[in-house]
């Protein structure tokens, strides 16, 4: 049976003391302390999913117990370490793909070291959730009556993965996309890639404020794990679809604004599933990262997907046509 593995971590330290909950007569620094040496976990057992009637195929949801302030403050190598040996477990449990979630195909060199460590074939999910993303902003520009040709596109964390694969898929639809990251030099490289005649002006904005204030539609995909943006201070009548864990928008939305807000990256699949776990989403919803290595293991393509800065776009249309075929929609949480 075809078998995929996905690796999980805590977002926050209730996470942590809600999953261990004896830890919770422990103060903060010793939680961390013990996150640091507790080695990688089988976290469920997803029971068998029958995929509309077709194709059978079990799944684990493994954890890393490292938070992302952890994962981004600890040695490189240390952090690498823990994930390649959650890899290692994946192997063990016959899986044939192993999928990075979180903050875990974010670090170091997004899923590349820990492919070269592994007999198994590792993916992002990047593909999956820059083709939620952009299904969802085309779906509500539609309802919303906004038209790309006539607006600005900003992509806060544009030079990232999931940022980077937007920027270049939108790139022929939108009037004006602003870029913003924190590297510049990556910037000028985007900027010029996806600045041709025929697409999209580009113009290179690293204040998030600014950048997020004069766009009609804004798409969030960044590492870091503070808000950047709060929704009331933007535009009325504009789109956000923030796709950062943690959540980079903060905010209600004022009903005298009118803006949307996308909580972007959500998948609902067409079937029931048992996870195991508590997932915080709603009933069959998984996150698009979680969907790929999914629709991957279907389609039996155990090989290497959404790995490294460099992803192909041809990816995103590739990984959207198997979730066409499977029933696989895009879930926007409003």
């Amino acid at each position: 049976m075809d078998t995929f593995a996905f690796l999980v971590h805590p977002v926050n330290l209730k996470h942590v003391t809600g999953y261990w909950r004896p830890l919770r007569l422990f103060p903060d620094f010793l939680i961390k302390e013990f996150l640091k040496f507790c080695p990688p976990f089988t976290v469920s057992k997803i029971n068998k999913i029958n995929s509309s009637g077709q194709k059978e195929l079990f799944g684990y949801f493994l954890g890393l117990p490292l938070l992302p302030e952890q994962m981004v403050s600890l040695p490189e190598d240390m952090v690498l370490k823990k994930i390649i040996r959650a890899g290692k477990l994946a192997e063990k449990l016959k899986a044939g793909i192993f999928g990075l979630g979180g903050y875990t195909s974010v670090v170091a060199d997004k899923g590349i070291t820990v492919s070269k460590n592994l007999a198994i074939s590792v993916t992002t999910g990047s593909a999956m959730t820059a083709w939620s993303v952009c299904e969802a902003v085309n779906s509500a520009m539609s309802k919303s009556g906004i038209d790309p040709r006539n607006s600005t596109l900003a992509i806060i964390g544009a030079t990232g993965a999931i940022g980077s694969l937007c920027a270049r898929k939108l790139a022929g639809v939108f009037q004006k996309i602003v870029i913003t990251a924190r590297h510049m030099d990556k910037l000028l490289r985007l900027k010029e890639e996806i600045e041709r005649p025929g697409k999209a002006s580009v113009v290179i904005e690293q204040n998030v404020h600014k950048a997020a204030l004069g766009a009609q539609v804004i798409v969030t995909t960044t590492s870091t794990p503070e808000a950047l943006i709060d929704v009331n201070e933007l535009q009325a009548g504009s789109i956000v679809c923030d796709v950062s864990i943690p959540k980079n928008v903060i905010g209600r939305v004022e009903a005298s604004k009118g803006v949307t807000l996308i909580e972007g990256g959500l998948i609902q699949l067409p079937f029931d599933v048992d996870f195991g776990v508590d997932t915080g989403l709603s009933k069959n919803v998984i996150f698009a990262c979680t969907a790929e290595a999914m629709l991957l293991t279907l389609e039996k393509k155990f090989k290497n997907f959404s790995i490294g800065d460099n992803i192909e776009v041809s990816k995103v249309d590739e990984i959207g046509k198997i979730a066409q075929k499977y029933g696989f929609r895009v879930q926007g949480r409003f």
